[in-house]
């Protein structure tokens, strides 16, 4: 039963979706780094909780602290501030203020200051257990956007690569063939550890997409044909006349409109399937490989029956 052609073509689309979600993966993070897409989120998180908005205040001054700004590289954003590093520099600014008429205790700060008492460490430690607690609240704020960002990159990706699932299921299933090449591409890739080890590191740069793309390219059945072209840009498709001359032939409105209808459905699946995420179908292929695994021999079926 778990060789059947049903769990082969599941196998075949989970393959799909976790190398294209890869894609996508490697694109978002292309554009988080060029963009400095997490530093920014990082400052206006911390904007907000220092209510600092023009960055002249707290906040500002936190970024000037020497456990901050080095970081990262000069004029770059840091994507990630140690809790601890945070705190301190947050203490030092109190410390710094202290028997001075000054805004840090009348802000966000001045409740951490009173319990405190003029004890540094309960001062620190309370400190970064609100950064802790703030960056929970703004971590999920900031998935949310990425998810937003992942689906107009997978629609993309879709498009571009005519990924159309209900055509790439057909396929599969027509060929048995294509069943077998695309499960043994599916077992060695699930034999990794995690879906990122599926991208190897070009140099220290970062990541090769060219090899992803060429295990999209070695198996499965998407892109775009002449074929595609022609039935949804100009109307046409290719026919066998009565005496054998191979034409083109104009598609009816409702023929032309179907087949948009069939590719447009197609691309969403593929579109919210991406969506899931690499992890999601770099698990699923998993357990899939693991189902088809543990049942019979198509040879052990034949000696069953006889």
């Amino acid at each position: 039963m778990w060789n059947s052609a049903v769990l082969d073509v599941g196998i075949g689309l989970a393959l799909m979706y976790l190398l294209l979600a890869l894609v996508c993966s490697v694109v978002q993070e292309l554009i988080a780094n060029i963009t400095s897409w997490r530093g920014r989120h990082l400052l206006t998180s911390i904007k907000t909780m220092l209510n600092d908005p023009n960055l002249t205040g707290l906040a500002k001054r936190v970024y000037a602290d020497p456990r901050i700004n080095q970081l990262t590289l000069p004029g770059k954003l840091p994507s990630y501030i140690p809790p601890a590093a945070f705190a301190k520099a947050l203490a030092d600014i109190v410390a710094d203020e202290k028997g001075m008429t000054s805004s840090v205790f009348d802000g966000p700060l001045a409740p951490f200051v009173r319990e405190a008492q003029g004890d540094a460490d309960k001062l620190k430690a309370a400190l970064e257990q609100w950064y802790d607690d703030a960056m929970d609240r703004f971590g999920g704020w900031y998935k949310r956007n990425v998810q937003l960002v992942i689906l107009a990159i997978a629609a993309v990706v879709t498009v571009g690569l005519n990924a159309n699932t209900i055509e790439v299921a057909r396929q599969i299933w027509a060929q048995p063939a294509l069943r077998a090449a695309l499960s043994s591409q599916a077992t060695r890739l699930a034999a990794t550890d995690k879906p990122d080890a599926l991208i190897p590191t070009q140099d220290a740069s970062g990541p090769d997409v060219n090899a992803v793309l060429g295990e999209i390219d070695q198996n499965l059945p998407i892109g775009w044909t002449t074929a595609d072209i022609d039935r949804l840009m100009f109307g046409t498709t290719v026919a066998t006349s009565a005496d054998g001359k191979v034409q083109n032939v104009a598609l009816s409105k409702g023929e032309r409109a179907w087949a948009w209808i069939k590719h447009v459905a197609g691309w969403l699946l593929t579109v919210l399937a991406l969506s899931l995420g690499a992890q999601f179908w770099f698990d699923t292929l998993g357990k899939a490989i693991g189902i088809r695994a543990a049942g019979p021999k198509p040879s052990e079926k034949q000696d069953a029956a006889g």
